[in-house]
């Protein structure tokens, strides 16, 4: 039976909506240094949210609709390559998808992210959703790299600050295990070691997100240490964070 919604027709939709969980991932298009591919996000979320759904299949089912690929970027923009939708434009757009997916029947929805520039809107539109637009369903919003975090630092596969970083070692790692073929080896010869740097939207400031101007434009467009990656430790990572998204969504159609 697959997971896929649009490999479905209407009718098997409608027979399997009321009792299943439909997950939406929201990924981007942008820049990932000089070395991974535009591709990263919605490929790393897409399958992340494939995989979670059929290990879940013996205890509830859940639907993957097709990825949003497009995400709020701008801040990449100083790259090419990156191909983002405004703020209003994204939350507009997972509204409706959502609502689409409301009115198809489904009352268990799944924001499921994969690009960090994504997490605030997603957790707004989920707000607004339920409690303003009135709509008689549950509905969870979360990053893959959040809901298996601790597990994947309680296995020692990771550290914390690590995860999920941008275009460095989590991302590519999980990438060469995939598509190994869409990490490029000569942008990998380019990649430095940035471990001991903070850029961006990853600026230090305990308890709040700093926006600096101009951050990304002066930056390298990763962060850690990309050339740290393995093919080996991608396939144990996404083991995990499958798994572990796999039993989120298992518990989120037990508790609602």
């Amino acid at each position: 039976m697959t997971v896929l919604l649009a490999e479905m027709t209407r009718e098997q939709i409608r027979r399997a909506a009321p009792n299943a969980i439909a997950v939406l991932p929201t990924a981007s298009i942008e820049q990932h240094g000089p070395h991974a591919p535009v591709i990263t996000d919605t490929l790393l979320c897409g399958t992340v949210a494939q995989r979670a759904a059929e290990a879940a299949a013996g205890q509830v089912q859940v639907l993957v609709a097709p990825v949003l690929c497009y995400g709020n970027s701008h801040h990449h923009r100083p790259f090419p390559g990156v191909l983002s939708l405004s703020s209003p434009t994204y939350l507009a757009a997972v509204t409706d998808i959502l609502e689409g997916l409301a009115l198809s029947g489904f009352r268990k929805l799944v924001v499921l992210n994969g690009h960090g520039g994504n997490t605030d809107s997603n957790n707004v539109v989920a707000l607004d959703f339920v409690h303003r637009l009135g709509h008689e369903v549950s509905i969870a919003a979360g990053a893959y790299w959040d809901i298996a975090r601790a597990a994947l630092v309680e296995k020692g596969l990771m550290a914390s600050n690590l995860i999920p970083g941008h275009a460095g070692r989590f991302e590519t790692s999980m990438v060469m295990a995939i598509r190994p073929e869409l990490i490029d080896p000569a942008g990998m010869g380019e990649v430095q070691d940035l471990s001991a740097k903070r850029e961006g939207l990853f600026a230090p400031l305990s308890g709040a997100t700093v926006q600096r101007h101009g951050a990304w434009a002066v930056g390298a467009g990763y962060t850690d240490n990309p050339a740290a990656a393995s093919a080996e430790e991608g396939n144990a990572l996404l083991e995990v964070v499958a798994a572990r998204v796999a039993e989120f969504l298992v518990a989120f159609n037990q508790t609602t």
